[in-house]
């Protein structure tokens, strides 16, 4: 890929050629946002590995630190504050209970519920990873401008804002409560990479849920979506391989397998043997499959517009370029870096 161009461009591009009578626009600047979380939670696994650590579990530990001493929350408060499913909480909570870096107890104040601590190890894991990671993400302050990472930060928490009062209506955390014991805690951290990093996050958590929201009716997840519109915007005759569906979709190969086993079960698509090598195949998109995304796609780009419909065109032209020069460093350094590995 050109170091010019990132992979939502490569997308737009495809999109231009075989359909081009779909307007990506909005659906691009949410995908660079994603996009942006997924290589800066890479980065992270990276370091957390380091600890013993993942970013699931990290995120519990996060934010029992963030609610200050004694660094306790109940299991609702998770629900609410990482907006997961009560039995995805209890299942991060078991990992990292094991590891002894939180305890669970009875509520006191009610006998039914359970409090849970963050112990002095996962104080210490907080703090000791914390660190690390801003160390690892700081080359984001080299990309920007001063005057582009204010400009960029305060685009980002308008929609943050906005995308609170659409859709699933789930309420979102407070960011700048959030934002502050990182701040007391860690003065040596520039305050800005702090929020950048945590209003990303939360943007990419909100596009999630709303997106899922748009596409329940038709009973397709995000991660077949992307799937079954890489295999359309491929063209004629609409078929790739699972390595480069793998890439679209930012799947592992395990990943994919698991997803092209349920779309081929449900007729969206099928695998066949490769023409020109018997060792591998390639997927196809069925007509079944081609009737069903090119009305996901309808209703999808319809939805990211409403996301982004509290910035104007200039705000959403300014979003997407600042976006795009970021996610065009990350993919040029986690590829450079995949290509060593």
């Amino acid at each position: 890929m050109d170091k010019k161009q990132d992979a939502v461009d490569v997308i737009k591009r495809e999109f231009a050629q075989t359909l081009p009578g779909v307007d990506v626009g909005a659906a691009a600047i949410t995908g660079r946002i994603r996009r942006t979380n997924f290589h800066l939670n890479r980065n992270a696994e990276e370091v957390l590995n380091r600890f013993n650590t993942t970013g699931a579990s990290f995120d519990v530990l996060a934010a029992l630190y963030a609610a200050g001493p004694p660094f306790q929350m109940t299991p609702t408060d998770f629900y609410r504050a990482q907006m997961m499913s009560s039995a995805g909480v209890t299942a991060r909570l078991d990992v990292v209970e094991r590891a002894g870096l939180v305890a669970r107890s009875r509520d006191p104040r009610d006998r039914r519920g359970v409090i849970v601590t963050l112990t002095k190890a996962g104080q210490k894991t907080v703090r000791d990873a914390a660190q690390a990671l801003y160390r690892r993400q700081a080359f984001v302050l080299k990309v920007y401008t001063d005057r582009e990472r204010k400009q960029l930060l305060n685009l980002m928490k308008r929609l943050l804002n906005s995308l609170g009062h659409l859709g699933s209506g789930t309420r979102l955390p407070d960011y700048e409560a959030a934002i502050r014991p990182w701040v007391r805690e860690f003065p040596a951290l520039d305050p800005w990479l702090v929020e950048f990093l945590l209003v990303n996050a939360m943007l990419t958590a909100r596009i999630n849920r709303e997106t899922d929201g748009l596409l329940h009716d038709l009973d397709v997840s995000r991660t077949a979506m992307i799937v079954l519109a890489a295999l359309r915007r491929a063209g004629e005759p609409q078929r790739l391989s699972p390595a480069e569906l793998s890439e679209a979709a930012l799947l592992s190969s395990a990943g994919m397998t698991a997803q092209l086993d349920q779309l081929e079960e449900r007729g969206l698509l099928r695998r066949s043997p490769h023409p020109d090598d018997r060792r591998s195949i390639y997927v196809t998109l069925t007509r079944a499959g081609q009737k069903l995304v090119d009305k996901a796609i309808e209703i999808y780009n319809a939805g990211h517009k409403r996301m982004l419909s509290a910035l104007s065109s200039s705000d959403r032209q300014a979003i997407d370029v600042l976006l795009r020069k970021l996610l065009i460093a990350l993919e040029a350094s986690n590829g450079a870096k995949a290509s060593r590995e």
